[in-house]
């Protein structure tokens, strides 16, 4: 049996794995953080449901954090019949790493790294020096780490004992996900002519959001927003939906919902900021389901994807300021987005679009128990 531990809920990353659970007939249980208390009972899924803020920082953050991890280490106490604990990030990767070492040295322990934790505290010393301490212990028990990005490697700063693998957060869409996602639907349709932006994920700081979000006061553009984060950022969103070019539609409740919303627009917002370590190491699904539409982004100058963005013409890279957002806005024309959209959908068509069933099919199935 398999344990999969995420900090989250509906994660698009989890869902490959899960499918790949059902494809192959593989016992498992999905473990979330339900942070809203709100999660309805589902089958192969169990939650730890603790009322909790996101991007809660300081004493808050770390006693959140540390019930959650008691959490983990109990829940696998309690499960002694699991084979395999896959754990996303390190707030549940080392208490699984940590049980290993104290009760039982021959489970397998799998280190999916979304975000190396110590690159959060760039500013602050001692946080930044206990999760590298805690990344470090991990690394050694786990049997397999998996990455997001083959760059990543770069930020670790410590002698592991095998390469890293890596799986790119790379959309995994079937057939009838294609069609809902293609389907036309009025709810994202704007009456004028100006192009129209998206933002799908977490209303979080670090994503340069409020800025654009509040640019829809008084240029020329349209917004569709989906998601739930920060309480300040939601009720920014929610003041925003008077306006005739935003709209905001909250939690999404399927993957399908997002994507369709994305399809339904021009191009994709997927900036970062770069006071955050791992967003120089940016590993954006945003980026990865922009060329599945065909869709061009823009995003931050400085970060990994910058590179790919340039490279390919598949979008716009500018800095972290209101001017050049500003500027880029007003300078975006239909021929342009038509170009950048084509020659991403091409480098879906060419690099990408196995990938992920390669990874599963090739090194997954080996590396599980």
């Amino acid at each position: 049996m398999i344990l999969l531990f995420r900090s989250i809920i509906f994660d698009s990353r989890v869902l490959k794995y899960v499918n790949f659970y059902q494809r192959n007939n593989i016992d498992y249980t999905i473990i979330e953080w339900d942070r809203k208390d709100e999660v309805p009972p589902k089958e192969h899924y169990d939650y730890f449901r603790f009322k909790a803020g996101f991007s809660v920082g300081g004493i808050k953050g770390i006693i959140n954090n540390t019930r959650w991890m008691i959490f983990v280490y109990k829940y696998i106490k309690a499960h002694p019949a699991a084979t395999t604990i896959h754990a996303c990030d390190l707030n549940t990767a080392f208490p699984a790493a940590l049980y290993k070492r104290i009760h039982n040295k021959n489970l397998n322990v799998i280190f999916d790294v979304g975000d190396w934790f110590s690159a959060n505290f760039a500013h602050r010393r001692f946080a930044r020096r206990i999760s590298h301490v805690m990344e470090k212990f991990t690394c050694k028990w786990a049997n397999n780490i998996i990455i997001c990005e083959p760059e990543r490697e770069e930020q670790i700063s410590f002698k592991i004992k095998q390469k890293p693998l890596v799986l790119r957060n790379i959309p995994e869409i079937n057939e009838s996900e294609s069609l809902i996602i293609n389907e036309a639907n009025d709810k994202y349709k704007f009456d004028n002519d100006w192009p129209t932006l998206v933002y799908f994920g977490g209303l979080v700081e670090s994503r340069y959001l409020d800025e654009v979000f509040n640019l829809a006061r008084t240029e020329k553009f349209n917004m569709l927003v989906g998601g739930c984060g920060s309480a300040d950022r939601e009720a920014l969103c929610q003041e925003l939906n008077k306006l005739p070019n935003f709209r905001y539609f909250g939690r999404m409740k399927t993957r399908e919902d997002g994507l369709q919303m994305s399809n339904s627009a021009d191009i994709i917002y997927a900036m970062y900021c770069k006071d955050n370590l791992n967003h120089i190491h940016a590993a954006p699904n945003k980026h990865y389901e922009a060329m599945f539409l065909g869709k061009p982004v823009i995003t931050t100058k400085g970060t990994l994807p910058e590179k790919r963005v340039v490279e390919n013409n598949i979008g716009w890279v500018i800095e972290e300021n209101i001017e050049e957002l500003t500027r880029l806005l007003r300078s975006i024309d239909d021929k342009s987005i038509k170009e950048k959209g084509q020659n991403a959908k091409k480098l879906w068509n060419e690099k990408y679009k196995d990938e992920v069933s390669n990874f599963f099919n090739e090194v997954y199935a080996k590396i599980i128990k």
